[in-house]
């Protein structure tokens, strides 16, 4: 393990459902346990950027949940777990979809529709400190926009979650994790910042608007918690990214 590396972890829907997106409650809650049975400092997104930002990264195994969508099934099924074992989370909003469901353009006919938190749940989460981020007005694919409507779902975004948080917002996920340069000079000018959906660990060398991830159903092996800092499971990681890349060439990577 390399000083100062972190494993950032995403969720989507914690649920029964089964489907791709979906972890089942009863599995997150044994991973999170065994997060903490494993002694990582949990960080948000936020305390991340600002260690990063004044060169204080330090020694040690810390790790990041983050869910994207903003799911209602968050407050009900994971921040009570989160909570149990003290553990901190950044939560990706689309803010167009807010209190509404997760039927935005794009998003495959396969996935459950469900619901997303309202702004007056985020704002009780917030004040129980769990971090909100940005994730597009409306989740299309960013790099097929034209760069004026980029600019409108990014900074769209941010504007949105400032005026109902009462606070500026730093952390931003791509919808899909697809970017390009127009993409990320937007992010850039509007959030500090950014997560993939690329397989890996992050450290002191990271760009932090290209920051990898671990899906949690790479974590699906209790026994995975005990490498996630090792060279073994780094090399895993790679290697499963390289088959997504080439999934990706293909066309098989909308999720």
């Amino acid at each position: 393990m390399a000083d100062g590396e972190t494993v950032i972890i995403t969720y989507h829907s914690i649920d029964d459902s089964g489907s791709v997106i979906s972890t089942s409650p009863d599995v997150f809650r044994r991973q999170i346990a065994n997060l903490s049975e494993q002694g990582f400092l949990s960080k948000t997104l936020r305390e991340y950027y600002g260690e990063a930002d004044s060169g204080r990264n330090g020694a040690g195994r810390s790790v990041i949940v983050t869910f994207d969508d903003g799911f209602r099934n968050f407050r009900t099924k994971a921040f009570p777990v989160l909570k149990e074992f003290g553990f901190k989370a950044t939560v990706f909003l689309v803010t167009d979809f807010c209190g509404k469901h997760n039927d935005w353009e794009g998003n495959p006919q396969e996935l459950p529709r469900q619901e997303l938190l309202d702004w007056e749940e985020i704002r009780d989460l917030a004040g129980e400190g769990i971090e909100f981020g940005g994730h597009t007005r409306s989740h299309p694919i960013l790099p097929e926009l034209a760069k004026a409507r980029i600019e409108e779902e990014i900074g769209g975004c941010r504007q949105t979650l400032e005026q109902e948080l009462g606070r500026d917002v730093v952390s931003f996920a791509y919808p899909f994790g697809k970017f390009d340069s127009r993409v990320k000079d937007s992010v850039r000018k509007h959030f500090g910042i950014a997560c993939t959906t690329s397989l890996g660990r992050v450290g002191h060398r990271s760009d932090l608007l290209e920051l990898n991830r671990i899906d949690s159903y790479y974590l699906s092996d209790p026994a995975s918690m005990e490498k996630l800092f090792t060279k073994s499971f780094g090399g895993y990681l790679f290697a499963r990214q390289r088959i997504r890349d080439l999934k990706s060439l293909a066309g098989m990577d909308r999720f």
